[in-house]
């Protein structure tokens, strides 16, 4: 075959020769933009598959075209011909955008539907800081599509998100979308919290247990317990400035555990001691505590815990759930230390401080009727293996320097 001859006048001929790469044509592309040669070469590529043109990329490839059309019509390249003849007829793409509501296995979702774009994927991502994730299924059918959880918060939040981006809401989520955009509108009305010191929008049974749990109504003094205790009690508004105006006094650690967005937190120990820790427990309430020891540390874990709260709570109120085999000095030096402090109580209603292990769940815990208000880990480098018990608690505090990636939902304060 003769070297640059060109045996079609079209479009993707046209690129191909500008990229340097074209089989039968001898041009480098050496007058091509810098700018432009990644796109053309991206071009090439996509033709050289046998894959066709989009109508966009063809409005693209049309004015790259004309931007060289001194250099092609000197290479004796008809342009005018080029410009107008494609090889392959233009891929069509569904770009619809859409959200609604559809079923899985019997169960719904919400689904989000648009072809690729850079700016409506980075708005879908902010929405996991406020723990809205993507669900790993996939549409065999349509490959452009994202589930997500349906819930009244995740409904509000993704259409918030998309509902000026030119997005076709469906009826079946729209009706949905605009009564809880009324209730946030009028949240007195309909959204539970604490309006001017008063419980509102909550069942009356709701209500007493929390006022019993806390021992008082609402208050500027106890209003940061409440909010310490939001994801439990199901409240959802609060008055910032009385807010603001109650969490004052309280100490750093105790305002950051107060402001919280997760349940699982993690209290840096480069920042913080335990000391710092027994005093937020103290400030918030927030014991009967479960200790849950690192088996690589846990006699200097155990002992901290102690020394912090050994002036506070007498022996009676510490337990240790578990023992080691004595076949190695660090094993009897932990049970010794157990005896010799008397902390070999029973569980019993009234432990205030309970020790147990990571590394299984103890079948203690599981039976009679104590209950922890809060748990303290050592380390946040694996999954533990009382991980089931832990996440049923609404205040979990990771101990450690970091936290392990393959860890999520923890939130460092």
């Amino acid at each position: 075959m003769l070297k640059n001859y060109v045996n079609d006048n079209t479009a993707e001929s046209c690129i191909e020769i500008l990229s340097g790469v074209h089989p039968h044509h001898d041009y480098d592309g050496k007058d091509v933009n810098e700018n432009d040669k990644h796109l053309i070469m991206s071009l090439t590529k996509q033709t050289f598959k046998g894959i066709a043109y989009t109508d966009r990329q063809y409005e693209l490839v049309k004015n790259k075209i004309e931007l060289y059309q001194d250099v092609l019509a000197n290479l004796d390249i008809d342009v005018v011909k080029c410009l107008n003849t494609l090889r392959k007829e233009l891929r069509s793409i569904d770009r619809s955008k859409w959200v609604g509501i559809r079923e899985v296995n019997g169960v719904n979702y919400i689904v989000v539907r648009f072809s690729f774009n850079k700016k409506l994927i980075s708005a879908l991502e902010s929405l996991r800081t406020s723990g809205i994730n993507k669900l790993k299924l996939r549409d065999e059918k349509d490959t452009k599509v994202s589930y997500y959880t349906l819930s009244e918060a995740n409904i509000y939040k993704i259409i918030e998100v998309l509902k000026d981006r030119n997005f076709t809401i469906e009826d079946n989520i729209r009706s949905q979308y605009e009564k809880i955009e009324m209730m946030m509108k009028n949240k007195k009305n309909y959204l539970p919290g604490i309006y001017g010191f008063k419980l509102k929008n909550l069942n009356d049974k709701a209500v007493d247990y929390m006022i019993t749990d806390i021992g008082q109504e609402p208050s500027p003094e106890n209003l940061a317990l409440y909010k310490d205790r939001d994801a439990l009690y199901g409240i959802e508004h609060f008055d910032q400035e009385d807010l603001e105006s109650s969490c004052k006094n309280l100490t750093t650690l105790s305002q950051r555990i107060v402001r919280r967005d997760s349940t699982q937190v993690l209290i840096n120990s480069s920042s913080f001691t335990i000391n710092h820790i027994a005093e937020s427990v103290l400030e918030l309430n927030r014991y009967p505590l479960l200790v849950c020891l690192d088996s690589e540390t846990e006699l200097d874990d155990l002992t901290t815990v102690y020394h912090s709260f050994r002036n506070i709570f007498s022996n009676d109120d510490f337990c240790v759930l578990y023992r080691k085999d004595n076949d190695s000095p660090d094993n009897k030096n932990f049970n010794q230390y157990i005896k010799q402090n008397s902390l070999n109580n029973s569980l019993g209603n009234t432990s205030k401080i309970v020790y147990t292990t990571q590394d299984k769940l103890v079948k203690t815990l599981l039976k009679g009727n104590w209950r922890p208000k809060s748990a303290l880990v050592f380390g946040c480098t694996r999954q533990v293996k009382i991980k089931t018990y832990l996440d049923e608690l609404d205040l979990v505090m990771y101990y450690d320097t970091d936290t392990s990636p393959f860890l999520r939902n923890i939130e460092k304060i």
